[in-house]
This record gives C-alpha cells, sequence and structure tokens, in this order.
C-alpha cells in the first residue's frame, strides 16, 4: 500500500453549465473516459462517469443548529469568524473542578449594525461542547449573546476584538476537549476552535496545579494594583480563574483583548502578571503549614533564556491552605527579542512523597514589536 502511494498524477474535471440541465430536471448519466499516450507503466483508476447532480443539489438544507453542530465537529476549524480559544482549568472547594474558557473574537468577522445614539449592535450563537478521552460528548453550553457598544469601547473591540467567556463543570478527571462553534446571526458566518485539558483528580491529595493566568499591564498599571494590594494584605497576582462560580464568569469581558490571559500577546516593557493555584501542598507536623517553592523558566525554540530563584511560597492570607494562590510578575525587557515563548513553572514540596514532590504546568505568550 505504501509502495502504491509513493508518486501519483491527479487530474481534475469541472464539467460545463449544459451538463445540468435545469429546464427539465433530468439527471442524464455522463460517461468518462481516458486514455494515456505516454509509454511506461502508469494505471488508470478513475470513475466511468457521473450523474448531472451538482454538489448543491446534493446538500440538503441545514438549520442553524445544524451548521453549527456540523462547525463543532468537523476537524477542520471553520474561519468565516476567526477565533482563538485558551482553556484554563482550575478547581474550587464549593464548584469543584471546572474549565473556564476565554474565547477571542476578531470583530471584523462580525456584523455590527448601528443604532440610535451612537450604539452598535452585534448577536452571535456560541455552542461549546466538551468532549471525554473516549469522544463522547460530556457536557454542553448553548447561548446567544447581543452586544451593544458605542464610543471608544466600539473603536477598542473594532480594532483588537473581544474576549467571551464560557464555564464549563467538569465531574469526573480526566483528558477533555472543547469545541466551540460561533455563528454570525446576521451574516450567517461561523467559526469554530478547540483545545485540548487534562484534569486531575484532586481528591487523591497529591500534587498538583491549576492552568496558569497571565496578563499584560502597564508599569503605572502594575504599581497601582500591587500598591493596593500591599495595603490591603492581598496577593498582587491577578484573580486564578476557579474562584468564581460557573454562572458568574458567562459572558463578554472588558478590557485589552491583545494583551489579555486569551490572546498573550506583550509589547515590550510591559509587566507580565501571572498566577495559579497549588492544590494538596502537604503540612508541616511541626506548625501545621506547607514549605512549598516554586522556580520560573522562560523558554524560547526549546531554550531556556531565564531562570528564576526557587522561590518559598508564603501562606500567609490564605482561605484555604489545600488551595494556595500564587502568582509574580516579570518585566519584559528589550532583552527578550520578539517571538514566542513558554512561561513555565515548577513547584516543589519537600514533605511530599519523593515521586509526588514535583509538579509543572506552562503557558505559551509572545512578544511583539
Amino acid at each position: 500500500m505504501l509502495e502504491d502511494q509513493k508518486g501519483y498524477y491527479l487530474i481534475g474535471y469541472r464539467p460545463d453549465e449544459s451538463t445540468f440541465d435545469q429546464r427539465t430536471g433530468r439527471r442524464k448519466f455522463h460517461h468518462l473516459s481516458l486514455k494515456i499516450t505516454r509509454p511506461g507503466k502508469f494505471n488508470v483508476r478513475m470513475r466511468d462517469g457521473f450523474y448531472g447532480i451538482t454538489d448543491e443539489d446534493l446538500k440538503p438544507p441545514q438549520t442553524r443548529a445544524q451548521k453549527m453542530i456540523g462547525a463543532l465537529v468537523s476537524p477542520f476549524g471553520s474561519s468565516g469568524v476567526h477565533l482563538q480559544l485558551t482553556s484554563l482549568f482550575s478547581n474550587d472547594a464549593k464548584a469543584g473542578s471546572i474549565m473556564r474558557s476565554l474565547l477571542h473574537v476578531d470583530a471584523h468577522d462580525l456584523s455590527f449594525v448601528d443604532e440610535p445614539d451612537g450604539w452598535h449592535k452585534s448577536v452571535f450563537d456560541i455552542l461549546a461542547v466538551t468532549f471525554g478521552d473516549n469522544g463522547v460528548p460530556v457536557d454542553q453550553v448553548s447561548r446567544t449573546h447581543t452586544v451593544r457598544l458605542r464610543g471608544e469601547t466600539y473603536k477598542r473591540v473594532w480594532r483588537d476584538g473581544f474576549i467571551y467567556v464560557v464555564t464549563v463543570p467538569l465531574k469526573k478527571p480526566g483528558a477533555y476537549q472543547l469545541r466551540v462553534a460561533l455563528r454570525d446571526t446576521d451574516s450567517d458566518r461561523l467559526g469554530s476552535a478547540g483545545q485540548f485539558i487534562d484534569v486531575p483528580d484532586i481528591k487523591k491529595n497529591r500534587l498538583a496545579l491549576s492552568s496558569i493566568i497571565v496578563k499584560g499591564l502597564t508599569a503605572a498599571e502594575y504599581a497601582r494594583i500591587n500598591a493596593t494590594a500591599n495595603s490591603s494584605g492581598g496577593i498582587t497576582s491577578p484573580s486564578p480563574q476557579g474562584n468564581a462560580a460557573p454562572s458568574q464568569s458567562e459572558g463578554v469581558e472588558d478590557g485589552n483583548a491583545e494583551a489579555s490571559a486569551a490572546v498573550r500577546h506583550f509589547h515590550h516593557g510591559l509587566v507580565m502578571q501571572y498566577a495559579y493555584v497549588i492544590f494538596n501542598a502537604q503540612l508541616s507536623k511541626v506548625n501545621n503549614q506547607p514549605q512549598l517553592t516554586s522556580q520560573v523558566r522562560l523558554v524560547r525554540e526549546g531554550k531556556v533564556v531565564f531562570t528564576g530563584k526557587e522561590t518559598p511560597i508564603s501562606s500567609a492570607n490564605q482561605a484555604d491552605l489545600k488551595r494556595l494562590i500564587a502568582g509574580g510578575a516579570i518585566q519584559l525587557g528589550n532583552e527578550l527579542v520578539a517571538g514566542e515563548y513558554l512561561l513555565q513553572i515548577i513547584i516543589n514540596d519537600p514533605l511530599a512523597s519523593e515521586k509526588r514532590r514535583t509538579v509543572t504546568q506552562w503557558v505559551d505568550f509572545e512578544i511583539v514589536k
């Protein structure tokens, strides 16, 4: 079979309009033949004819739901609406394990209708389905959303796009794939995207990490947030995605889409904040406190370009020692060349068994000019 497929020529044939008799509706069979004049070991494999039926005639009309499901399950992403999907795992003591997905939508692919007083409205349908590792659907979310914008907000969304948040519960640990389809109701344009995510078993009391959420801030924004957090005794990292119930996380997010956790395109000079949750840290028998350390690495094209110091993780002001919120920030200086990077977090727990002592997590981002 492999030998047979090593080399071949493919010849296409497009019939003219007269082949399809639209007046009488008759579906005549058209014979085809192909002869090779070049000598050699060539074999012709082809159909001997076809009926005069167009591809459009063979396709029955599809409903809105059928179109969205078709785009969602297709192995080829629909690009009528350009989407970028980032799925993040976390676990909440009340809500359990959840997958919070950030969908960046290119506003140029949506239809905005002008309304009075400078408003612009767009309506789109969202269908998100979670599949298990056996390909069977586990859960789904379906919404019709209306976006109304005006002024500088509309200009910014039109320039940078916007983030739509979808949160689904994860009842069991394991591997999942989230597939999302979006349909612009006015133009009927479709977009789709998908991402795999691995969910650890939190109930086994083993050291585990949530996904990493990152955000780009100017130096002034970071200083202001840091000052506010210090004055209140809080944590300076962006809020991890698992601390809100699913009903509170649906809809469109405001803010800079390019430097958000969904797109992760950062310019030189920005401060990249990152945050994550550490699950099931072992507690010391002496003071009933964890003894975790963290280390940060930046990787570009397979090479480590920065390695941070191994730093103790403070358990002060933590509401749940089994769900420790941690994070930090990195100044993106000019010495970091433009391109794609990986941010890797390494957590070490000396109180855990040797096999379960270290866990890692990573997220990709890009430095743009």
